[in-house]
């Protein structure tokens, strides 16, 4: 016997699903069910709201054949954000889900600028002004897609639709509003002014609730068919950005944390919303309604290792499962041959393009210093190094805010894994690191203590610091302090001495390009 959380994080690739024994503080059962994304047109990116349902059905009777289904108490939910999803009366879509990597709505965001400065846009709602967010993709739709745009009662987020099948309630959460640039971010209301001028419909965005409503009890005709005795609680859960920061056990103002995926970040909570006069960071909701986490994020942190793993370490990757050992850790043992600094080699991670702190399409990866005296090691520090260097910049960001990144700073994420990057952190931040037990679920673990609160299971959110407690921090040597300190202003340097040349490299691309 135990009492559960059941968590589902609607994410990008697919529904990952966890079992959370909230007495146990331990994922007691897991499970991924993926799902496709379409890409009909360059630079658009839609997938198909049944294929989440569908994830979501087949995700819970797996785990229900693990655990007890008498034994959970409360469903809770975290998933992918900036989603544009619309939706009629009783909850059926009306087309294909717009996604958060969508960017077709890049007229829209011109649009609102013939409206509004840039800067009047982020200070009133916290976020730039990009085709990443469902502002610019609802005008889309009134602009190219007049009869959906007409025919939809609500414009939804991806965990939002998943509950209005479960409860045939509607609303959304602060922290979801919040990345829709929809929202007036010190007042935590819909931007009404903002969309009149832009000329959306204020009645078709749901009812915002905190993270911790419980929104109702699941329909018992779909509760009998997924195999629950009773009517489990349904709790509203967050985006998952947010759940991150409380798997991470961010809960206190000025805690902070490192993710770092595929993406990375850095975040921190805070009493107000940070808007920075540079416009590098952005700005969520937290769980609690009263309480923000403003965040810089850098586009390819794992994707950048990735892609050295892929085209330089081919033979290790190929190997690997031979020798029953991560890549990820034979580059890590590799890299530690060298030494803080990587004897004098950088590298630009912008291999996607660069949000904070440049938010520049045209960046471009760079490799600065090259001798035949440099090695593999050299090549692979310098990579985990180039990717801390520019989270560095990041957290200059905060503290040129006068906002201090209160230690330990939380690592979690699968670069959490690495045993040499949390090292790399320590120096180039000149804080303790800590590295938490769990690090790649912290989304679904957010949302599942998320829950146990809302449910009064829990009595704080503080009980996160209890369920992911450090395994092991690192402090910084003074040394490499000094390295990294020296080396962060040569790596910013860097970047603005290239910035032309990008934007040149990018022109002579494109004009190749049009020639094929």
């Amino acid at each position: 016997m135990g009492r559960y959380i059941l968590v589902h994080d609607i994410g990008t690739t697919g529904d990952k699903a966890v079992v959370f024994d909230v007495d146990r503080y331990d994922i007691v059962a897991s499970t991924v069910v993926e799902y496709p994304t379409y890409y009909p047109y360059p630079l658009w990116a839609e997938q198909k709201p049944d294929d989440w349902w569908s994830a979501f059905v087949e995700s819970t009777k797996r785990l229900l054949k693990i655990v007890d289904p008498r034994d959970v108490e409360a469903i809770s939910f975290s998933g992918q954000m900036m989603a544009c999803l619309p939706v009629d009366r009783k909850g059926n879509a009306l087309r294909n889900a717009i996604i958060w990597m969508d960017q077709r709505s890049v007229n829209e965001v011109e649009f609102i600028r013939t409206i509004f400065t840039d800067y009047e846009f982020y200070n009133a709602t916290g976020n730039r002004l990009s085709p990443t967010y469902p502002i610019a993709k609802i005008l889309w739709l009134k602009r190219n897609e007049p009869n959906i745009y007409n025919t939809t009662y609500l414009f939804l987020q991806p965990k939002d639709y998943i509950i209005a099948k479960l409860t045939e309630t509607f609303q959304t959460d602060f922290s979801d509003a919040s990345l829709t640039a929809m929202l007036n971010i010190s007042k935590r209301t819909w931007a009404l002014d903002i969309l009149s001028e832009v000329g959306i419909d204020t009645d078709k965005l749901p009812v915002i609730k905190p993270s911790t409503t419980v929104v109702g009890e699941m329909n018992s005709d779909i509760a009998h068919s997924l195999g629950f005795p009773h009517r489990p609680s349904i709790v509203i859960g967050c985006g998952d950005g947010v759940c991150t920061a409380v798997g991470a056990a961010a809960t206190d103002v000025y805690d902070s944390y490192i993710y770092l995926g595929a993406s990375a970040w850095l975040s921190i909570i805070s009493n107000n919303p940070l808007l920075d006069k540079s416009m590098r960071l952005f700005n969520m909701v937290y769980i609690d309604p009263a309480l923000y986490t403003p965040v810089g994020t850098m586009q390819t942190a794992g994707m950048a290792l990735r892609w050295f793993r892929d085209n330089v370490f081919l033979l290790e990757k190929s190997i690997s499962n031979i020798l029953d050992i991560s890549p990820y850790e034979l580059i890590d043992r590799e890299a530690e041959k060298s030494s803080a600094g990587a004897n004098g080699l950088i590298f630009l991670p912008y291999l996607m393009g660069e949000r904070a702190p440049w938010w520049s399409s045209y960046a471009r990866g760079v490799l600065l210093g090259l001798t035949l005296s440099h090695s593999r090691s050299d090549i692979a520090r310098a990579v985990l190094e180039g990717i801390a260097l520019n989270l560095g910049l990041i957290m200059m960001g905060f503290l040129e805010n006068d906002i201090d990144v209160k230690e330990p700073v939380a690592l979690v994420g699968g670069g959490a894994k690495s045993r040499l990057w949390p090292r790399i952190f320590s120096g180039v931040y000149n804080k303790k690191i800590a590295v938490l037990r769990y690090r790649e679920e912290v989304a679904a673990l957010g949302a599942g203590i998320t829950a146990a609160y809302a449910v009064k299971i829990y009595g704080s959110l503080r009980e996160a610091k209890n369920v992911n407690k450090p395994l092991q921090i690192y402090s910084p040597i003074a040394n490499e302090v000094a390295i990294y300190r020296r080396l962060l202003d040569i790596f910013k340097r860097s970047y603005l001495a290239l910035d032309e040349v990008f934007k040149e490299i990018d022109s002579l691309y494109r004009s190749k390009s049009s020639q094929i």
